[in-house]
């Protein structure tokens, strides 16, 4: 079995390294974007009830660190 060898082989497979590069860089932001997603809820009700335990959970960290802060100042008897 005899091979034939091309010039062009070797500049041929530069020029697909070179835009598998490119086409990896296009790619890489669409993952990242992809992946900011994959935390949400696959549902609108779901994430309007994962918000409202955020801004429960919000508001009674706010009223602990209001009353850490209330004891901290109140005068020791």
């Amino acid at each position: 079995m005899w091979v034939i060898f091309s010039r062009d082989k070797p500049r041929g497979m530069v020029d697909m390294a070179e835009h598998r590069k490119e086409l990896e860089k296009k790619t890489k932001s669409i993952l990242d974007t992809l992946r900011s997603y994959q935390d949400l809820p696959p549902d609108k009700a779901l994430a309007a009830l994962a918000m409202e335990d955020k801004k429960r959970q919000y508001v009674a960290t706010e009223k602990y660190l209001e009353d850490v802060l209330q004891s901290a100042l109140a005068p020791s008897e």
